[in-house]
């Protein structure tokens, strides 16, 4: 069903609205023109930020971008706004992004990015043919959101694994354990992951916890050698990695002795 207006009686009576500050114009007022500039007004300033990093056509194959700002982290982006930039043709999708960095990317034709591979702020998907833009999609739904985890803002995820497993860029930021588990468990790192993934390991069972690099090196005083492991078996013991620029892992933080694979 279509939503529905307030009573046409209501509505006459309204005088503004206490969210936006948005002022009706009252019925024979004059000069009319005066008081919908003066609405139009409060409009703008109520839905300015809605136009922050919006594409828009600007003719032919050229998009403009409007200036704004976005969060990496604790640091904040800013993009200046652009104009002509000019789009590849007979394109059925044009997938419109800023990079971390705050670039503007308009090059890509399969599809958006993985987030976890790579952070990006989506903007658009622009449909090109017959040196036109025939469509301009938004694409700058939730990015103004993030949902929390309880009091206290987002939490970490914390997973216990019983048995090997493989990790995922897409869960940097996460802690592992082999609680519940019987036996040497075996998790291994992502290869070819962005500088600054991060993991963190902690042994919370008096078995054998591996962490396995694959053909990268864990940089750490127990040693440096690639395509080995680093293993504890005390509960307690615990190990926070980050991914290098060098596709390597440096250790970050450590509890407890951990040792190299022989």
């Amino acid at each position: 069903m279509a939503e529905v207006y307030p009573s046409d009686n209501e509505l006459l009576n309204m005088q503004s609205d206490d969210e936006t500050g948005v002022e009706y114009i009252p019925t024979g007022t004059a000069p009319y023109y005066l008081h919908f500039r003066k609405l139009l007004y409060r409009l703008l300033l109520a839905t300015r930020r809605a136009n922050d990093l919006r594409v828009y056509d600007e003719g032919c194959l050229d998009i403009g971008v409007r200036a704004g700002k976005f969060w990496l982290g604790t640091e904040l982006v800013s993009y200046a706004g652009s104009s002509g930039n000019t789009l590849a043709d007979d394109k059925a999708n044009i997938y419109v992004y800023l990079d971390s960095a705050g670039s503007l990317v308009i090059n890509e034709y399969s599809d958006f990015p993985d987030m976890a591979a790579t952070p990006h702020i989506r903007l658009a998907t622009v449909t090109t043919s017959g040196g036109d833009i025939d469509s301009i999609i938004d694409c700058r739904f939730g990015h103004n959101f993030v949902m929390p985890c309880g009091a206290g803002g987002v939490k970490k995820t914390i997973e216990a694994h019983t048995s090997d497993d493989t990790l995922t860029a897409a869960e940097s930021g996460s802690v592992h354990s082999n609680l519940g588990a019987t036996g040497t468990v075996t998790l291994s790192l992502p290869a070819s992951v962005p500088a600054g993934t991060v993991f963190t390991f902690a042994v919370q069972a008096a078995q054998e916890l591996r962490v396995d690099p694959g053909s990268a090196t864990i940089r750490d005083d127990s040693g440096q050698t690639a395509d080995k492991y680093k293993s504890a078996s005390v509960i307690g013991a615990s190990l926070s990695l980050v991914a290098d620029s060098n596709g390597d892992w440096a250790t970050i933080a450590k509890n407890g002795t951990w040792t190299e694979e022989a």
